[in-house]
């Protein structure tokens, strides 16, 4: 067995030492003809990790090889999702610079959910902020875990700080954007409250500019004003309500839990009431079944029409452990927590227990992967916590203002992006971005209120929701109750986006069983395909501003969010944009 670098691993917080062993070397292989451009590495994955096209060899770990795209035995790499992955040497022919490079590669994903996916490819240094990196990513906004619709990003960096973008508010009298989710194409945006009861708890898509379209009221209960929670589960949208107010809920007002699915149009259908709780705090889409999550830290799995089953609660006490916050699904566990503890679910009603008061935690409301890690986001000193082993947590930095006198500061919501880790933070509505051991950089302040006081809860404001759509990070802004105030701050409510480096994202689902992707960098410009078609194009940049080369090594399987969980065949790197022509001639229809 070998022993991998780890050069990179390092930098996102990975640690692994098991190593694949290295079949004898083989002939090259070139198989470019003059018309395209030059073929730098060809990862055939047929049995091992090396390069066909030349010397770039990987090193594989953990890897196991299946059948591949067209029937082959041992034709294609399975990678587990646990610390699985290719590292292939720094290489001058791996340093694009400025230039234009194309890869290509055929992905099989499982339908069914067990981890956050993944990385496919990354050349990326994440302390300078300067690479590369194609990743299969899934909305998990607020404090939702992800939804099982598997969206593509390509991303490109140089440290390059993109502007910020008003994309309006949704509902003129809306405090709160309390979920944000891409769609079939389209991000979905669940509003909480209004002047009028008619105008609370509705869902709006994103129609460009500052425009916004109605997509109907979820729910008939005047009671409830929230979409609570949003994700995308066995290619359907299904959204459930409740009381973001918590003052409100905790006095027993609003109406009951229920979980509804988008049918179309502005109509939403009821999947039954599960609870007798004020708010749907959290769904997550787990091994094909879609779970919910209550205010008295209980757990359901939905069966079908509107029937839902118990799975337990987290804690033997709902008054001691007293909500049912986020969740997330990491290496084949659904995980959870309350507002003082964090657990790993372990089937029928049983929750074992990860982490209790960490740090002083006395609330956890974000579940995230980051690094093939699991991290949490906490209150009241603004902490975000990795897990590392049993009940061990690292302090990786404290967000929001100085915890010396006020401490209420709360992280809503991490996200994962073009190579970083981001957050939300209560009570200044501020984003951060996590740097590396405990720095974060404050990138900016989204609502400003004029009689700000740490003292008074009335003027503290949130970011209660991120995601990636349309190869920017999007994010949605509240008031601290999320409740209808008829002087809100102006940037309340709102919607607003902001791109890191220069990206591209298919924002559709790719589905199971396999496909091709072809990420290519032409000059000032993106564009992506899947399965031979033109799905995302972006540009245009200044091409000299975005010099992607850097020492890391190559890593195929791993990157900034997590070990791959599929398999991968027939990896291909080119030091050129392909054109059309040549993307549709690699996909070959009938090879797959």
């Amino acid at each position: 067995m070998q022993t991998v670098s780890g050069a990179a691993l390092s930098a996102f917080g990975a640690n692994t030492n098991a190593g694949e062993t290295q079949p004898a070397k083989r002939a090259s292989v070139q198989t470019e003809s003059r018309s395209w451009p030059k073929l730098v590495a060809h990862w055939k994955l047929d049995g091992d990790s090396r390069d066909a096209a030349g010397s770039h060899h990987g090193q594989g770990q953990n890897l196991e090889f299946v059948d591949g795209r067209t029937g082959r035995s041992r034709g294609a790499a399975r990678f587990s999702g646990i610390e699985s992955f290719i590292e292939i040497p720094d290489h001058e022919e791996l340093q694009f610079g400025t230039g234009p490079f194309s890869i290509a590669v055929w992905v099989k994903l499982e339908q069914d959910l067990v981890s956050v996916i993944g990385d496919l490819l990354s050349k990326f240094d994440p302390v300078r902020r300067r690479g590369i990196n194609l990743s299969i990513t899934t909305s998990s906004p607020g404090y939702s875990g992800p939804g099982d619709a598997k969206n593509v990003l390509f991303g490109i960096d140089n440290g390059v700080n993109g502007s910020w973008i008003d994309c309006g508010r949704p509902s003129k009298s809306n405090p709160l954007i309390g979920t944000l989710t891409a769609y079939k194409g389209k991000l979905y945006a669940g509003v909480s409250d209004g002047a009028r009861p008619g105008q609370s708890c509705r869902v709006y898509h994103y129609a460009g500019g500052m425009d916004w379209v109605d997509r109907g009221r979820v729910g008939d209960d005047l009671r409830t004003p929230s979409v609570y929670s949003m994700i995308v589960h066995q290619g359907r949208l299904y959204a459930g309500t409740g009381m973001y107010d918590w003052e409100r809920a905790r006095a027993l007002k609003g109406g009951f839990n229920h979980v509804y699915v988008y049918e179309g149009g502005t109509q939403w259908r009821d999947c039954g009431e599960f609870s007798k709780g004020y708010r749907t705090t959290s769904l997550a889409s787990f091994r094909g079944q879609l779970y919910a999550g209550d205010d008295y830290a209980r757990c359901f799995r939905y069966e079908g029409g509107q029937k839902w089953a118990s799975c337990g609660q987290l804690g033997s006490d709902w008054n001691v452990e007293k909500m049912f916050n986020t969740t997330t699904v990491y290496r084949g566990d659904l995980y959870a927590a309350s507002l003082p503890g964090i657990y790993r679910y372990r089937g029928g009603a049983e929750w074992e227990s990860i982490g209790r008061e960490p740090f002083g935690t006395k609330q956890v409301h974000k579940l995230q992967v980051y690094g093939g890690r699991l991290y949490a986001g906490t209150w009241p000193f603004g902490k975000v916590l990795r897990h590392e082993t049993g009940q061990q947590w690292t302090d990786c930095g404290q967000l929001g203002i100085a915890t010396d006198k006020f401490q209420i500061n709360e992280v809503n919501d991490l996200t994962v992006y073009n190579g970083k880790l981001y957050a939300g933070v209560i009570p200044k509505a501020e984003v951060y971005r996590y740097e590396s051991g405990q720095e974060w950089t404050l990138l900016r302040r989204l609502v400003v209120s004029p009689d700000w006081s740490p003292a008074k809860i009335a003027t503290w404001s949130r970011v209660p929701s991120l995601t990636i759509f349309q190869g920017r990070l999007f994010v949605g802004t509240s008031t601290c109750f999320g409740r209808y105030e008829p002087d809100l701050p102006a940037e309340a409510g709102r919607v607003f986006a902001m791109e890191a480096g220069k990206c591209v994202s298919y924002d559709d689902d790719l589905g199971g069983g396999w496909k091709h992707l072809v990420a290519v960098r032409e000059r000032g410009r993106l564009k992506l395909y899947v399965n031979g078609t033109l799905q995302a194009n972006a540009g245009p940049f200044d091409n000299d501003d975005y010099n992607v080369s850097n020492s890391a090594p190559l890593l195929i399987g791993f990157g900034a969010q997590n070990y791959f969980s599929g398999a991968l065949d027939d990896v291909r790197i080119y030091s050129g944009a392909l054109t059309q022509t040549q993307v549709a001639d690699l996909y070959r229809p009938g090879d797959a």
